[in-house]
């Protein structure tokens, strides 16, 4: 039983220490965004001598930087994977990490009293969760207004990350509070060390497979302009017009520079139009001009089979796949693509 304990303590080490390799690779290989890729592999070395220092504490071994070590890193791990949110969703650099990192430098070089580095920690949780999440829910708003086949859903694991991010903060506050000398058996050990590992596993997963497109609509490109309702609402039918007589939302790919360009405008302009004039985002505004075509297809096509005109509903409105077109179809219709069909040809 003791050293299956033992083991279990290795896990978060062993699982940092492999992430932390996975990415050293990738920026040797250049495989991936540079800067995110970067941080990653910082943010895994940083918990990799986190969880070595764990290990040496609660195997017994003596550590050659003791408690002072654990409390430096633990002070930048947060900051250090709030560095990663901004650099995946690309935003604007500030001065904000280097503030989170502040209290590490503090703990460096002056190593204070063990409640300082306990409260920081805590002040670090509550800000990085808080920060992002609204990071998070504007890059899903940017997205959705610049793209039309729901690119945001590729944010939707890093928001579930966040969360149980949220839950470990927690829990990790009480920890570093109560301290970790608080723990001596083997289980209660054993335990947080399971969770931390399942965590540290998955944020590794998901950020190997998570990235943005590159054509974002930008925090300074979002900012509102000024136009009168007569402007909005000329440029509105212009848009309706241009969208049912040339079809584009029938282009599953199409952005809202596609669209900024038919009807010679710029992306800003119309992207805020379509949010100010009908409260839906880009996506969701196409979406409604792909589920309309895909009504009338379903209406008209009665001497076809059930699938083979869902099928042509769905590939000739836009639709990139039939989970989404599915999906899209309920939450505008209320019904399945099927059940429409057999209520019109009844």
């Amino acid at each position: 039983m003791e050293l299956l304990n033992h083991l279990v303590i290795t896990l978060p080490m062993l699982i940092c220490l492999g992430w932390a390799l996975f990415f050293l690779i990738r920026c040797a290989t250049r495989n991936g965004e540079a800067r995110v890729t970067q941080i990653l592999l910082i943010f895994y070395c940083i918990t990799t001598i986190l969880y070595i220092d764990h290990w040496l504490y609660f195997s017994g071994v003596p550590s050659f930087a003791g408690e002072w070590s654990y409390k430096v890193v633990n002070l930048c791990v947060y900051p250090v994977y709030y560095a990663y949110l901004r650099a995946l969703t690309r935003a604007k650099r500030t001065y904000e990490v280097p503030l989170l990192l502040l209290p590490a430098l503090v703990v460096a070089v002056l190593d204070p009293i063990d409640y300082f580095a306990r409260i920081c920690f805590a002040a670090q949780v509550v800000w990085v969760w808080y920060r992002g999440y609204r990071l998070l829910k504007q890059t899903v708003r940017r997205l959705d207004n610049t793209y039309s086949d729901d690119r945001s859903r590729l944010l939707h694991p890093m928001h579930i990350l966040l969360q149980l991010f949220g839950v470990t903060a927690a829990v990790s506050m009480v920890l570093n509070i109560i301290g970790r000398e608080f723990f001596t058996n083997g289980l209660s050990v054993s335990i947080p060390a399971v969770v931390m590992t399942v965590l540290l596993y998955g944020l590794g997963y998901v950020a190997a497979h998570t990235t943005l497109p590159q054509e974002t609509i930008t925090l300074e490109e979002a900012q509102a302009q000024e136009t009168t309702i007569e402007e909005t609402d000329a440029l509105i039918s212009r848009i309706a017009t241009v969208l049912r007589e040339q079809k584009l939302y029938a282009s599953p790919d199409i952005t809202i520079q596609d669209l900024a360009a038919a009807v010679h405008s710029n992306r800003t302009y119309v992207s805020q139009c379509i949010n100010r004039r009908t409260g839906l985002s880009f996506s969701q505004y196409i979406a409604r001009y792909r589920v309309e075509n895909a009504q009338q297809i379903l209406r008209e096509n009665n001497h076809i089979t059930d699938h083979d005109a869902i099928v042509k509903a769905m590939t000739l409105s836009g639709f990139s796949s039939d989970q989404t077109f599915y999906r899209v179809f309920k939450e505008i219709t209320g019904e399945t693509p099927l059940q429409y069909r057999h209520k019109y040809l009844q």
